[in-house]
């Protein structure tokens, strides 16, 4: 079969790649191995930063600051059905983060406070967090905080903007056989079955790096942050936030589902070594305890999963700021969003990319592929989960 544009990965930034090609009108096929979303985007804890965490890491984080500070407002018009891709079926969990100084840091707080004056008035976050008065805080941060700012970035589903992004070309989205996969230079063969396209799309995250291989693409143009992250179960109230201590996010806390909380930041860095998973349930409870003393933790659970952030390579390992995508042979474009809320922009790239070569549709025939099944949406991590009493 000949097609415009072959694409490999099926989480946020593939779909959101496909949705940019089809909208186009090329031919665009998008291929997934396991299930839609599965590593890292089910795993996301579904955040659109408008540039506040990056900022409070310092200046030299500018450019991530800026390549996010539009996100809020973009995704928030595809939300609300505004602006394609209709967005309207995924689930908003929270209109909005918060940032929390916690009680017993007071450089974090005057560090914190400083620097966030700094970036508001120089303009470099999609909104001006605002301070919040004590009645307004949520619950969870009530007798913990020293100080509560609310930020407009609101919070999603990831299963339902899947299900969302996947729905508008569900017919164009298959599963197949990894294990099968041949090249012969651009084209691919999967059993009885060979595309020609005009051009390769990867967006698998972690999975780049074989489909590189597989294509004879030599370099190493990605690199794997691990992460541990931390899930709490039980009576719990919904928070959306971030805990500040001298100016990093300690925790960054989300609530998917009810009586669910997913934690990640600085505690998932720390953790990403930890092989014990006794001792890091403990080193967990005692960062939560220390970070929301009020919290009553009795009758909850707690487990962990690991997670790997697939990245383009820096020269010192560094976090890359904003979006990767480069065409690394002609008609190979790899790319990597970095996080979730950069999906548009990623497309974007990978569309500008891919639109030197191709100039315009070639007008083939928009067949599907009727033999393969559809890729299920990935389970979350908490349902796959080990619990254990939090003591």
């Amino acid at each position: 079969m000949r097609l415009d544009v072959l694409i490999f990965g099926g989480g946020a930034a593939g779909l959101w790649c496909l949705e940019r090609f089809r909208r186009a009108g090329y031919h665009a096929l998008l291929l997934e191995s396991t299930a839609l979303g599965a590593g890292q985007t089910i795993a996301a804890q579904g955040i659109i930063h408008g540039g506040g965490k990056y900022a409070l890491r310092g200046v030299r984080d500018f450019a991530a600051v800026s390549a996010t500070k539009a996100m809020p407002s973009r995704w928030r018009a595809c939300l609300a059905g505004n602006e394609e891709p209709d967005l309207r079926d995924a689930r908003v969990l929270s209109e909005s983060c918060y940032l929390w100084l916690p009680k017993g840091s007071a450089l974090a707080r005057l560090q914190s406070l400083g620097f966030m004056s700094v970036v508001a008035k120089a303009g470099l976050l999609s909104t001006r967090p605002k301070r919040l008065p004590a009645s307004r805080w949520p619950e969870a941060l009530r007798g913990s905080a020293v100080a509560v700012y609310a930020l407009a970035e609101p919070v999603i589903s990831t299963g339902s903007l899947l299900k969302a992004l996947a729905a508008r070309h569900d017919k164009y989205i298959h599963r197949y056989d990894f294990a099968a996969l041949r090249f012969e230079e651009r084209s691919a063969r999967i059993g009885d079955i060979s595309l020609d396209p005009r051009t390769i799309v990867l967006t698998a995250g972690e999975g780049n790096a074989e489909l590189l291989v597989r294509l004879g693409v030599g370099g190493e143009p990605m690199q794997r942050r691990p992460l541990g992250m931390v899930l709490l179960r039980g009576d719990l109230p919904p928070l959306f936030g971030h805990c500040i201590v001298g100016g990093k996010t300690q925790l960054t806390i989300t609530a998917p589902e009810k009586r669910i909380w997913q934690i990640g930041g600085e505690i998932a860095e720390r953790l990403a070594g930890e092989t014990d998973d006794n001792a890091a349930r403990q080193f967990a409870l005692k960062e939560i305890h220390a970070r929301l003393p009020a919290l009553d933790l009795r009758n909850t659970e707690i487990a962990l999963y690991r997670a790997v952030r697939a990245e383009a390579r820096t020269a010192d390992q560094r976090r890359p700021s904003g979006v990767h995508a480069g065409e690394l042979a002609p008609g190979i474009i790899a790319a990597w969003p970095t996080k979730l809320s950069m999906a548009p922009v990623l497309a974007d790239e990978v569309f500008a990319l891919a639109e030197k070569n191709l100039k315009q549709p070639a007008g083939y025939p928009h067949h599907p592929l009727p033999p393969w099944p559809p890729p299920p949406i990935a389970r979350y991590p908490w349902e796959n989960a080990e619990w254990i009493p939090a003591r």
